[in-house]
């Protein structure tokens, strides 16, 4: 893990949860390795359940659990900056209050699901000076930051062409985009190349920033999660009438 340290602090950052979902708390839980860099002190999700053990696992007091990011926001601000982990759609209706506030954000990708969105909220971040970061986090990874480092110095010679290929592992594409809520565009409000191929967009101008494509192209199809596929002896439903489900690599039991 590469670790960059631009200031020195005597005390831990202190952040507010927004969204208490798996991506956000796999963030969170550095404060549980680092508790003398991060301290979770707040959050906000709708399900009460979540709020209970989110709030439970990190010792964050009741009177700073909140039903959503407006309830959060309208009580004096108590945190450096806030974690807003909620879906691809809901980002600018809980970043915004955030925002004016007084919280620096930093914002599960995608930034917004279109232009519009992204302006408001580079808008409200510049009129309250607010910092916004978005958690493009393979700019972090060692691989791709010495890949990253080796273009910028010129090493590889002169760049003419980027391919990339969006690998999405069988498990998480069963639990993400099969069952879970990126099955659908209207569901999530995010597509396939919005939700997943982000990831490559940021790395192409991450690393040739300031150079503009000549030309983009992009293709890709479903061929595995398809009916015609299904495994001889699968149900409709895995945990109803599925006479395989024990020995399936896509069981939604594992």
């Amino acid at each position: 893990m590469i670790r960059l340290l631009l200031f020195e602090r005597t005390m831990a950052i202190t952040a507010v949860i927004v969204g208490a979902g798996h991506r956000a708390l796999t963030y969170v839980s550095y404060a549980e390795h680092h508790p003398d860099e991060l301290k979770i002190v707040g959050m906000a999700d709708p399900n009460g359940l979540r709020r209970q053990q989110t709030g439970d696992r990190f010792d964050i007091p009741d009177g700073k659990r909140f039903e959503t990011a407006e309830a959060l926001a309208s009580v004096p601000q108590f945190a450096d900056c806030a974690i807003n982990g909620t879906m691809d759609h809901q980002h600018l209706e809980t970043s915004l209050p955030l925002l004016a506030a007084g919280y620096d954000l930093l914002l599960e990708k995608p930034f917004a699901t279109g232009i519009e969105e992204m302006w408001s909220l580079v808008e409200a971040a510049r009129s309250n000076n607010r910092k916004v970061m978005i958690c493009n986090i393979l700019r972090y990874a060692p691989f791709y930051y010495r890949i990253r480092e080796r273009v910028a110095a010129g090493e590889i010679g002169r760049v003419i062409n980027v391919q990339t290929v969006e690998h999405v592992s069988y498990h998480h594409m069963a639990v993400g985009f099969v069952r879970g809520k990126w099955n659908s565009k209207d569901r999530c409000h995010s597509g396939m190349l919005m939700a997943k191929c982000c990831h490559d967009l940021d790395l192409i101008m991450w690393m040739k920033s300031g150079v503009r494509p000549v030309a983009v192209s992009s293709f890709g199809t479903n061929t595995q999660f398809r009916p015609e596929m299904a495994p001889e002896g699968a149900g409709e439903r895995c945990l109803v009438d599925c006479g395989i489900e024990t020995d399936c690599l896509y069981s939604a039991r594992k």
